[in-house]
């Protein structure tokens, strides 16, 4: 698949093909291809990924319900994060990697007190290392949507777990590893449904069938994208004019 045909196929997704379900094998191996070629500070990997089959009714209520959309509305008229309902979902957390820090440079001041599990959680005070994670979550957030989109997988985030960070935790095992620390998010994945048509989704939290919150193909229309301009800025050129 070429660059644009690739970018063009990922979307957001939040209606899930329950028929026809991505293997453990296949999201695996695409796990490890990103692994292998995804930059890393120093090859540090200030993160975990968690891959969790979701196919627990009980569990998939919780997740849902933790994943409230709109703290606004009650379960019954809000349209909820149905991205959570994927039969495949990645739970993304950041890593103690404080030991590693200090290997070559011993007075650096990205020092935790100890390590994640219990009650020491956060991260440094200071908050270089929060940066460091948060820039390179997102760097293999790109990288692992893409290339499952590359096998025709699709992807869907939510980030909305703070209703129960707690519980979520318990759920994707992060409480009881030393070295995971903050649960920052999920990621749905599966095949998805076509996106022209605003689908229909099973809401365990209230028991009823509702429609997803818009196609994907609506995106634009539900959130307007920013002018370019307003995004990208050229700098330096009166200062390149007056070297000329």
């Amino acid at each position: 698949m070429d660059w644009l045909d690739l970018i063009e196929k990922r979307h957001t997704t939040f209606a899930w093909d329950e028929d026809n379900i991505p293997s453990k094998e296949l999201i695996l191996e695409t796990l490890q291809e990103v692994h292998t070629h995804i930059p890393s500070k120093n090859l540090q990997f200030p993160y975990q990924v968690r891959l969790f089959r979701n196919d627990d009714a009980d569990i998939r209520k919780e997740i849902m319900t933790i994943c409230h959309r709109n703290r606004e509305k009650g379960a019954e008229d809000d349209h909820g994060n149905p991205q959570v309902l994927a039969p495949w979902l990645l739970g993304f957390n950041a890593r103690y990697v404080s030991d590693l820090e200090v290997r070559y440079e011993k007075t650096s001041l990205r020092i935790r007190d100890g390590l994640g599990r219990g009650t020491n959680r956060t991260n440094d005070k200071n908050g270089r290392q929060t940066q460091t994670e948060n820039i390179e979550i997102g760097i293999f957030s790109a990288y692992i949507m893409l290339a499952l989109a590359n096998k025709g997988i699709q992807t869907g985030m939510c980030q909305n777990i703070n209703h129960d960070y707690a519980r979520a935790e318990e759920i994707f095992d992060i409480h009881n590893d030393e070295k995971a620390i903050d649960f920052r998010f999920m990621m749905g994945i599966g095949y998805g449904k076509d996106v022209n048509s605003r689908h229909d989704y099973f809401d365990p939290r209230v028991g009823k069938h509702k429609p997803i919150p818009f196609a994907p193909v609506n995106l634009e229309v539900v959130y307007p994208r920013p002018d370019f301009d307003n995004i990208f800025k050229i700098v330096g050129e009166q200062i390149s004019d007056k070297m000329v």
